[in-house]
């Protein structure tokens, strides 16, 4: 890059030095090395690598990992082969900005007549955890009535555990509805009372009237994040989390979640061939894939912080002509059976007022005795070409 830029700079990198966590805030690396004469020269390899502590340098040898045509990390070589990208999966969309929640977030109090009376869940009711770490509106609750035509189910980091979207998804009333096609339309209050709706325009409405800025209905649909969520009716979805070290995905029927509104914390794909949905749902759980993109994950004092949509850019493509694949696909679809009764069995991993991570991680810890997720990882690590930090 240096090389190539519009002032050229020859840059001999001679050593690289990983310094010892917890120095500096962030992690970090000490490039030494000078600019050249020459360009001959700054394209010499790296002599040296090593791990600065307060004992002094240990040396070590690094790899090159690449990342697509622009991305290149250096890692610390422990004895595994190097990451090199598969390239493949199209990149997952980011769920809309289903907020503030303390706005669209309800709790159904009595479910009768043409419009249902709701509040914003408080403290000890049911769906209170989507709510409970909400800021903008902090103060503000919302009684009155919503008519059901308005009212869909959130799908939010906290419903998703690996291979299960589970089915605490809170009720959302939104100023918007899907037409038979799947398509969605936003109304404000005032056209919303014109289909008859006067207690639904009118709790709209006072949402309104307490917000700065954009209408509750333009903000749902930020950068067209709501608009883009048009599913066919025989496909499956296929949902992953933002953050964290371990990525965490799940599959689901688009026939079974027909009123399912994903939330900016989540991640999405449709994908029209089942085999082929269940085959990327279990390669993002496989430790395989979490290692392959770790070098260029980016950290923080807590560890790995944004998964985004880096393990796309690894994944392969789904071939139904190779064993190997219709092998993770099936593998997937027998673990989250099997995951699906495990939390069933499960009061804390049930319970959506748990702390997200230790939920996750118990589940992960479940997993390490299943036969078949133990296989999937070997798989997955065969087809990307990587060694695990099991391995």
């Amino acid at each position: 890059a240096y090389l190539n830029g519009g002032r050229p700079v020859p840059l001999r990198v001679d050593e690289v030095w990983h310094v010892e966590s917890g120095t500096f805030k962030y992690p970090s690396v000490v490039l030494i090395g000078a600019k050249t004469a020459q360009i001959a020269e700054a394209n010499e390899d790296v002599e040296a690598g090593g791990i600065v502590s307060p004992g002094g340098i240990e040396e070590v040898d690094f790899s090159e990992r690449k990342l697509g045509e622009t991305r290149t990390a250096w890692a610390l070589e422990k004895g595994g082969k190097p990451a090199s990208a598969q390239g493949g999966q199209e990149i997952s969309k980011q769920g809309a900005d289903v907020m503030p929640r303390r706005a669209v977030c309800i709790e159904i109090l009595n479910a009768d007549g043409a419009e249902f009376r709701v509040d914003t869940p408080a403290q000890g009711m049911q769906w209170h955890f989507a709510v409970r770490q909400a800021k903008e509106l902090k103060e503000e609750r919302f009684p009155g009535r919503v008519a059901p035509a308005f009212i869909y189910e959130m799908g939010q980091s906290e419903n998703l555990l690996p291979f299960m979207l589970g089915e605490h998804r809170a009720p959302v009333a939104l100023p918007a509805q899907r037409d038979a096609t799947g398509q969605w339309h936003f109304y404000t209050p005032t056209e919303i009372r014109r289909q008859g709706f006067k207690d639904t325009a009118r709790r709209f409405k006072q949402i309104n009237d307490k917000l700065e800025g954009e209408p509750l209905e333009s903000r749902i649909d930020y950068r067209l994040k709501l608009s883009n969520q048009t599913f066919a009716k025989d496909s499956h979805l296929v949902l992953s989390g933002a953050g964290g070290k371990y990525i965490c995905a799940a599959c689901v029927p688009t026939a079974d979640v027909e009123r399912l509104v994903i939330d900016q914390t989540l991640y999405w794909q449709e994908v029209e061939n089942e085999d082929d949905a269940w085959f990327r749902t279990g390669f993002l759980n496989s430790n395989a894939l979490t290692e392959a993109i770790l070098p260029f994950n980016p950290e923080g004092d807590f560890g790995p912080r944004h998964i985004h949509t880096l393990p796309y850019q690894l994944m392969p493509i789904f071939d139904p002509a190779r064993e190997d694949h219709k092998t993770v696909s099936e593998l997937a679809k027998r673990i989250a059976a099997d995951v699906a009764d495990i939390v069933l069995k499960d009061e804390y991993l049930n319970d959506p007022l748990r702390l997200l991570h230790i939920r996750r991680s118990r589940l992960r810890s479940k997993l390490e005795e299943n036969k078949d997720m133990a296989e999937l990882n070997s798989l997955c690590a065969i087809i990307l070409g990587v060694e695990t930090a099991e391995d």
